[in-house]
């Protein structure tokens, strides 16, 4: 049921160009997704150390994920207005998200090229150390972005510490 009573069959959302086909997208991925773990398990992966395996089922996930963001991804951007969601504001924190992402694929690119290349020469503590040293990187990325951004918004709104930034600058007292 919809929030308005209906059913989710008469909902708007379903009858929008492209909805279903990307429905359809969404579950031949999905179980293509499955196919491919279990045909790779039962025929390829003895082939492969455990991290190989890791870095082939991570990357398989990436492919899925960037399949469904492609197709989803141009419906959201068309119809998200249209379903009560605003518009996006070119005002958004655009240059973070940005270095945000590319260091998070770059992220998942040394994830995948550490586990199937060099994971295997060291422990499984070993490893662990190497992924938790790699986020801290990764936060560090993304964290140095965010407060870039919140610095610039400081400085050009010569807004208090505790205000927010979307909200305005607070009004000068009032004389006597």
């Amino acid at each position: 049921m919809t929030e308005t009573g209906g059913h989710w069959e008469d909902s708007e959302i379903m009858h929008t160009p492209g909805f279903v086909w990307r429905v359809g997208l969404s579950i031949a991925v999905f179980f293509g997704w499955i196919a491919f773990i279990i045909l790779w398990l039962f025929f390829e992966a003895t082939e492969y150390s455990v991290f190989q395996n890791l870095a082939i089922v991570l990357v398989s996930i990436i492919v899925a994920i960037g399949i469904l963001a492609v197709g989803w991804a141009t419906w959201g951007i068309r119809y998200a207005s249209r379903f009560g969601h605003e518009p996006h504001r070119m005002r958004e924190p655009k240059g973070a998200h940005i270095v945000s992402t590319i260091a998070g694929i770059g992220w998942l690119i040394f994830l995948v090229v550490w586990l199937f290349d060099y994971a295997g020469n060291y422990s499984g503590y070993q490893n662990l150390a190497v992924i938790i040293l790699s986020l801290l990187v990764l936060g560090a990325f993304a964290g140095l972005a965010w407060v870039v951004r919140w610095m610039r918004i400081r400085i050009r709104g010569a807004m208090p510490p505790s205000a927010p930034p979307s909200a305005p600058p607070p009004a000068p007292p009032a004389g006597p």
